[in-house]
């Protein structure tokens, strides 16, 4: 017998943000948009005999893919049937149960731990099982295994090669619509990660220097500020997910270009100061705002020229006298 969702129905997610902290007038309209948001997720299912097939998953029950809950935007007929025929003269494997928790975006640090994790919360809410279901590609991405033995997480993963019968598989949904985070569950991965001490005092920025895009080019320049002022600087890439977790739980301010690396603002204590060095005149990037707002974090902003509007391919030059007058503001407080 298939086990469908307890409610069956979508649900509406409604939030109220605050303006950032150090807000001028002029730059309201970079954020009264998302003052107040709403957005749909689907319900999370129990499926017997379920098939993954690839990276999609399918019931004879419904006789259904479920497409929307495993692609952001869902897959077309021909994708779906390109999937068939690849998977047609593949092996088999069966499993007892397991938790769908990714999408096409989750081989990423920012999208595993604000999609993935919290799917993870939404999928054990169910009683069904605590394992949940990765590609093998995932073995080679150090912050998930890394974030899973923390959690005492167990991972059963898949090949290629292979198509998957679970015998019960805990169907999870996005858990918000990007750039949103779902309050509940976002307070779930802080609250089963974080290292929180009782004494935060460290001031912390996490350089670009190393990512292949989306660097500051006067790294230099900025690096000597906040030197000054007494910030230690850290490049995430060279941190397990363990130490990043245990320097965020130290930190009063932390400051970070837009990327990866404000994500761990997850684990920063409540009420800690946060700072993202921003395009000029972007208003859509607001995933860093919109998660400072669900962790109560006291969020602060620079604006800096971009090479490009497009603020995921452009590299920055960093207005260094605003940063630095911004952070003496931070330190008096």
């Amino acid at each position: 017998m298939e086990l469908n969702p307890e409610e069956g129905l979508e649900e509406e997610i409604r939030v109220q943000r605050g303006l950032p902290s150090n807000v001028r007038k002029e730059d309201k309209p970079l954020f009264n948009e998302w003052l107040q948001s709403s957005f749909i997720i689907q319900p999370c299912w129990v499926l017997n005999d379920a098939l993954i097939l690839q990276d999609t998953v399918f019931s004879w029950k419904e006789m259904k893919f479920f497409a929307s809950h495993t692609h952001v935007y869902g897959l077309g007929v021909l994708p779906l049937g390109k999937r068939v025929l690849n998977c047609a003269f593949r092996k088999w494997r069966t499993i007892e149960s397991g938790i769908w928790i990714k999408d096409e975006w989750s081989a990423n640090y920012f999208h595993w731990m604000t999609d993935c994790l919290p799917r993870i919360w939404q999928g054990l809410e169910k009683g069904v099982t605590g394992q949940v279901i990765l590609h093998e590609s995932y073995q080679k991405l150090p912050f998930v295994s890394q974030s899973l033995k923390l959690l005492g997480i167990k991972a059963v993963f898949y090949s290629s090669f292979e198509n998957l019968k679970v015998k019960k598989l805990v169907l999870t949904s996005r858990t918000a619509v990007f750039p949103h985070f779902h309050p509940e569950y976002t307070l779930e991965t802080r609250n089963r990660l974080s290292n929180i001490s009782r004494t935060p005092h460290r001031k912390i920025y996490i350089s670009r220097s190393l990512a292949p895009k989306r660097r500051v080019l006067n790294e230099k320049e900025v690096e000597l500020c906040l030197n000054k002022k007494g910030f230690e600087i850290y490049h995430a890439e060279k941190l397990s997910v363990k130490k990043q977790i245990e320097l965020m739980g130290e930190t009063a301010i932390f400051i970070s270009l837009h990327g990866a690396a404000l994500t761990n603002m997850l684990f920063l204590p409540m009420g800690s100061k946060v700072v993202e060095l921003r395009n000029h005149e972007d208003d859509q990037n607001q995933c860093y705002f919109n998660l400072a707002n669900v962790l109560g974090h006291e969020y602060y902003y620079t604006l800096n020229e971009g090479t490009e509007k497009d603020t995921i391919l452009a590299n920055f030059k960093v207005d260094v006298e605003s940063l630095e007058n911004l952070v003496d503001q931070l330190i008096k407080e």
